[in-house]
């Protein structure tokens, strides 16, 4: 019976809302989103295709067999026949170097490539933080609405006590009644942004069920700035690559112009018909070939404007990534610095607010000549005090957390 009951207690109790950590949350999202499972594709794709440029720089190997008869064309001219079996060599001894150029722009555009996992990752490491960082301010804000809503209903009832002495009027009845009503209506808004904050959350994470099983871990302190050094970023980093593989994508189409050298050996049997072939005409084949362009009709010229033009695009967008993050990174320290200077005069303003509703509270109560419209007056100073530090916490935090984005910070 004990343990039977011991059961049914244990089932009656409901179950625990799993708390994350912000690295928890940050490894989920990073495991469920598809933008960085894209990214890595991108980033395989490119690395297949530096592999498919340096292939050219080493021989080819090859086999193969053909059995042709032609007896609709004079015998003095076919033989009557060709039969082969051969085994093939191919190789470019030399070309100025084109196609290590061509290797070299492959490689370069597979490391801007690789980067772009980076952003990807970086974006969405900065998403799941400051979504992190809104459930963590969306539950203080509730948590001083349920404590300022607390506090009201006591004062409510001091009010009445008042009333009942003679000490107050039913005007101030009403008035602390509809202050306190009015923040139980700014509890239950808080807590509906807390549900949406935390759905938000979970969206990111892979969670879509029901927001009330997730909660998340309170986060103390406040970041630093993280800097202003950009060296790190993978966005302009990648850019550089684009720049060096658009340069080596010039040399090879420059070099389209110079002579190429190439070797080509076979070995195996050829001959007119198999059984002669196979018996008499075994042996192998040497040839070297120099060739060089000397009229294309403007193909090779084009190829080079081509490159040259993308070189361009690829400094001018260089150019255009750096200055979009200076500018973002000078718009998030300002409201960083903003935001601390805020959190700062909140932390100087508050101790005075509460002395002067305790102040006018107590004067109040022993019959001073203060009105409830003043004490009121004072408490939703103090409150407005106290909910404005979520917020500019937040702000810190989000501006902190741009930074660390845009100085490369978060891969």
């Amino acid at each position: 019976m004990a343990a039977a009951a011991v059961a049914i207690a244990a089932l009656g109790v409901p179950a625990q809302a799993e708390t994350l950590t912000l690295d928890q949350a940050v490894q989920r999202a990073l495991a469920f989103a598809p933008t960085v499972a894209s990214a890595g594709a991108q980033s395989d794709l490119s690395a297949a295709m530096v592999r498919e440029a340096r292939a050219p720089l080493y021989p080819s190997l090859s086999v193969g067999s053909e059995y042709a008869q032609f007896p609709g064309y004079s015998i003095a001219i076919t033989n009557g026949g060709l039969s082969d079996a051969m085994l093939a060599l191919n190789y470019t001894v030399f070309d100025f170097g084109r196609r290590m150029a061509a290797a070299r722009a492959a490689l370069y555009q597979s490391e801007a490539d690789r980067f772009g996992v980076h952003v990807a990752r970086a974006q969405i490491i900065f998403d799941t933080t400051v979504a992190y960082y809104d459930v963590v301010r969306a539950q203080e804000i509730e948590r001083e609405l349920v404590t300022d809503e607390t506090r009201l209903k006591r004062y409510v009832a001091v009010v009445k006590a008042l009333r009942r002495s003679g000490r107050a009027i039913a005007n101030d009845v009403l008035k602390v009644q509809t202050v306190s009503n009015s923040t139980g209506l700014l509890r239950s808004s808080a807590h509906s942004d807390v549900a949406r904050a935390i759905a938000v959350l979970g969206a990111m994470t892979g969670r879509f069920g029901p927001s009330s099983d997730i909660t998340v871990a309170a986060v103390s302190g406040l970041p630093a700035w993280p800097g202003q050094d950009l060296s790190r970023n993978p966005m302009l980093e990648a850019t550089q690559r684009a720049i060096a593989s658009a340069k080596s994508s010039v040399q090879a189409a420059e070099r389209e112009r110079y002579p190429t050298v190439k070797l080509a050996l076979t070995a195996g049997w050829q001959g007119i018909n198999p059984q002669h072939t196979f018996t008499h005409n075994a042996g192998a084949s040497y040839d070297g070939l120099v060739s060089m362009p000397l009229f294309d009709g403007g193909l090779i010229s084009a190829h080079i404007d081509e490159a040259r033009a993308k070189v361009a695009a690829a400094q001018a967008q260089e150019r255009q990534v750096e200055l979009d993050l200076r500018k973002q990174l000078a718009d998030a320290e300002l409201r960083y610095r903003q935001a601390r200077d805020q959190l700062a005069m909140l932390t100087a303003a508050e101790p005075t607010a509460q002395d002067n509703f305790a102040l006018t509270w107590t004067r109040f109560l022993g019959g001073g000549n203060v009105t409830l419209l003043e004490v009121l007056d004072a408490f939703q100073q103090v409150e407005q005090l106290r909910l404005a530090r979520p917020d500019q916490t937040f702000n810190t935090r989000q501006a902190a957390a741009q930074g660390a984005l845009v100085l490369g910070l978060n891969q």
